[in-house]
């Protein structure tokens, strides 16, 4: 069964170990995946989906778009979700904490003013 995932790992300039390791997988098991030699099971094709950030059909050569609209609105429903619960979080602060959690965002990414 050929597959893009030799494709995309090299696009994205990571090695069959870091992939393998990030996907609790073995090295020599992608290898012969990518060689076509095995065949993923489903849950390694969901998992490489995500972690590239494509549709199950395009890691498996079944469609040239890399994502679908039913995925790309599921992927920003699940961010939205995700957002709002941050939200909610930073609202039941205490304004001193807010300041502190502003504080430590804006050291997080290199930013020295204010939101």
């Amino acid at each position: 069964m050929k597959t893009r995932i030799k494709d995309l790992r090299l696009e994205k300039r990571i090695s069959q170990q870091a992939l393998a390791e990030n996907l609790s997988l073995n090295q020599s098991m992608l290898s012969k995946i990518e060689c076509e030699i095995t065949i993923p099971d489903a849950m390694l094709v969901s998992h490489l989906s995500r972690f590239f950030h494509v549709s199950t059909d395009y890691v498996l050569c079944l469609a040239e778009e890399r994502l679908s609209a039913d995925l790309l609105l599921a992927n920003d429903m699940f961010h939205l979700k995700k957002y709002r619960n941050h939200m909610s979080l930073y609202q039941q602060l205490n304004p001193q904490q807010q300041q502190a959690c502003d504080s430590f965002l804006r050291n997080m990414l290199g930013i020295s003013e204010p939101f």
